[in-house]
């Protein structure tokens, strides 16, 4: 494997200094290190006519372990201590096989192998990490809450975090209580000095935060705390990975759809063809053959269209009185909300009919999908409905399910607001302004037009409330409305 001179430069300047005033004084910036990787099967490539070992020689310990060329009069007790294992870990390779080092130091070139151990022994770790357990019902969401944390945050002390929504119960999670930033173990072969300097980290900062000295208080296994050093790109993943996951969600339902249309008209067809050989078979039996011969073609095709027009007109009529009986019981319902609210004194209530009694003929779409209304305009459910006038429907969905925009209108707030994160959009000409509070995301800019249908953003559960759901409120002007009253 490659030999970085980087982490023995480091190291040495790291120990020769007096204090850590000294260390921050000495210059560490450089370009960043990428962390060293040990492969199992290494093909040296050492030039004729030095023989270094018998291909046969080679114990099968060598799955674990480290080949590494000595630089010129290095101690073998030096390779040990850069890869944090004792010297009886260290073999020589010589053309004769392996030999144990001796405390001589090593010619230019000399290949050593390191005995790895495959698993690091746990070490010490910044006092301000704690470990907590994930529970039942708990989600990132909650604990960012609870203990005050950005994803971004979150994400950084936990680099083996494999998705933002899914957490098994019994998970344990690193929790910055101070200092915040990328939380890393030493692995063999590393020090907390290359791993400073590899991740330009402030070195007083990283100092305070894990509360040492000099970089050499750290060793292999122990855990060190980069303060301010973030792993956005493991972020952007775990981001795009759940965009991934609502979207083949989307296409999954998308595809079971289509293929359940199929199914059906499949099955159409099928029919179709049944009573077709059925009526087939009718043609040629001996009864309509009988038949035929008994009365005139024209007569009974004639008699047969009668009969079909007369069931076409009786179908028509029945479709009728369906439409007109469907008018009628919706008008009968739109008019029993009214007296309902009629009946309620409060000014809010009295406010809202009479706005929706001036209003225009607006014609909404659901912003969800079939959704599950747990809160209607004006409901005291919930003490919080009872103190404040609940303006709005209360549509309880899984969080990140996609919200789309109920009507055409301009994007006039996007972000933190009264309801959490909060998108408003407003049509001008109609004087309405549509509220989707407490997102967990949104999709839309301040400024941006949106049609009937486009993605608005994603519930959540932002701001005040219980548990996931969308908040949906409709203001004719500036007073709340039933939004019932205009949707199919």
């Amino acid at each position: 494997m490659r030999h970085d001179n980087s982490t023995h430069r480091f190291w040495s300047r790291a120990v020769a200094s007096l204090g850590l005033s000294l260390l921050c004084a000495s210059g560490m910036a450089s370009a960043p290190l990428s962390p060293p990787t040990f492969n199992t099967v290494l093909d040296l490539k050492v030039p004729a006519p030095l023989p270094l070992f018998k291909p046969a020689a080679l114990p099968r310990s060598t799955a674990a372990s480290a080949f590494v060329i000595a630089r010129p009069l290095e101690a073998p007790v030096q390779i040990a201590e850069r890869y944090g294992v004792a010297l009886s870990a260290l073999r020589v390779l010589r053309a004769g096989g392996e030999q144990p080092p001796s405390a001589a130091p090593l010619s230019a070139g000399q290949v050593v192998r390191v005995a790895l151990a495959l698993t690091p022994p746990a070490g010490r770790r910044p006092e301000s990490i704690k470990t907590v357990t994930v529970g039942y019902g708990d989600t990132l969401s909650h604990l960012m809450l609870r203990y005050d944390l950005s994803e971004r945050e979150l994400i950084s002390a936990n680099l083996d975090l494999g998705s933002l929504d899914k957490l098994l119960v019994g998970t344990r999670l690193n929790i910055p209580t101070r200092e915040t930033g990328l939380l890393l173990r030493i692995k063999p072969g590393q020090s907390a000095a290359d791993l400073i300097e590899a991740y330009r980290a402030e070195p007083l900062k990283v100092a305070r935060a894990n509360n040492i000295t000099l970089p050499t208080e750290l060793k292999v296994g122990d855990e060190l705390l980069l303060p301010g050093i973030y792993a956005d790109s493991l972020h952007q993943e775990l981001l795009a990975r759940r965009l991934r996951a609502i979207q083949q969600a989307r296409a999954a339902r998308v595809l079971a759809q289509y293929q359940a249309y199929e199914a059906w008209k499949a099955a159409r067809l099928r029919e179709r063809q049944r009573r077709f050989d059925a009526y087939q078979a009718w043609l040629k039996s001996p009864e309509r053959l009988a038949m035929v011969e008994k009365y005139k073609r024209q007569a009974e095709y004639d008699a047969w269209r009668a009969q079909q027009a007369a069931k076409q007109a009786e179908y028509q009529n029945w479709l009728s009185q369906q439409n007109a009986e469907d008018a009628a019981r919706s008008q009968d319902m739109h008019a029993q909300m009214l007296d309902l609210a009629g009946g309620d004194p409060r000014p809010q209530m009295q406010a809202a009919l009479e706005a929706e009694r001036a209003a225009p003929d607006l014609q909404l779409r659901w912003p969800i999908d079939h959704p599950r209304l747990t809160s209607r305009f004006g409901e005291e459910d919930i003490e919080f409905h009872q103190e404040q006038f609940h303006g709005g429907l209360d549509m309880a969905e899984p969080m990140g399910t996609p919200i789309y925009a109920a009507q055409e209108g301009d994007v006039t707030k996007s972000g933190d607001g009264a309801f959490g994160t909060n998108v408003y959009t407003v049509d001008p000409v109609l004087g309405l302004t549509i509220i989707y509070g407490h997102l967990s995301a949104t999709a839309v800019e301040i400024g941006q037009h949106v049609k009937q249908g486009d993605l608005i953003g994603y519930v959540g559960c932002s701001g005040e409330c219980t548990g996931p759901h969308l908040h949906f409120e409709l203001r004719l002007g500036s007073t709340p409305v039933d939004p019932l009253a205009f949707l199919p």
